[in-house]
């Protein structure tokens, strides 16, 4: 991940290996580009940081790549979500558990079921089956 600077400003972010090359035609750069050249173009590698960790009632963006300590480093902007987001987000995670609790009891709790119609399990191993998947996505 890269920046282009011009005049001290961010002219552009992100910016890749592959736009200095779109930007400089004629120019011919090795396969391995360093750090060395690609400043020379006023190009400079952006430091990753972890995003933050955030809930469904936060929005999290990245934004402009600030300078520290002479290195470009990524910036995350936590900002409070709108009561429409949130309460969207809130239906998602709703309709998310319940397509895993019917997934569950496809996969796991239905063969159970129906190896007890055939007495290759028993009832109780089938209900606590369902009780586990209850418990594993609750509503």
């Amino acid at each position: 991940m890269y920046i282009k600077i011009k005049d001290n400003e961010i002219e552009k972010y992100p910016y890749s290996v592959e736009q200095l090359k779109r930007d400089n035609p004629n120019t011919s750069f090795p396969a391995n580009i360093t750090d060395l050249t690609l400043n020379a173009y006023d190009v400079y590698r952006v430091y990753s940081t972890p995003q933050p960790q955030i809930d469904y009632t936060k929005n999290l963006t990245e934004t402009s790549p600030s300078l520290v300590d002479g290195e470009w480093t990524q910036v995350w902007s936590v900002t409070d979500a709108s009561e429409e987001e949130i309460a969207q987000r809130q239906t998602n995670i709703v309709n998310n558990i319940k397509e895993q609790r019917a997934d569950a009891y496809r996969n796991e709790s239905d063969p159970l079921f129906f190896k007890a119609q055939r007495n290759e399990a028993t009832m109780e191993e089938w209900l606590a089956k369902v009780a586990e998947i209850k418990l594993r996505y609750p509503q």
